[in-house]
């Protein structure tokens, strides 16, 4: 049940933008006490923010190459979009 705890004080840490390493040393000795204390505590959000603005590049990025082919130059792009 221990790990549970030190699991669910890790993830709810990483989430609302606290130090992951410290909660979890935390919630390793004070258990579910330190799960409750970083839940109910209000959150950090511009890291919040930042990790899904990161987030969302990364899938946009993803997106896009899987939407076009390999292309060097703008000449080989508009030949993969011409229809024939």
């Amino acid at each position: 049940m221990e790990y549970l705890w030190i699991f669910l004080t890790a993830f709810t840490a990483y989430v609302s933008g606290r130090n992951v390493v410290a909660w979890t040393i935390g919630a390793f000795f004070f258990g579910w006490v330190a799960f409750a204390v970083v839940a109910f505590a209000p959150r950090k959000m511009d890291v919040t923010e930042r990790r899904i603005a990161k987030f969302g590049d990364w899938a946009e990025s993803k997106a896009a190459k899987q939407e076009m082919g390999n292309f060097n130059t703008v000449d080989d792009l508009f030949k993969q979009l011409q229809t024939n």
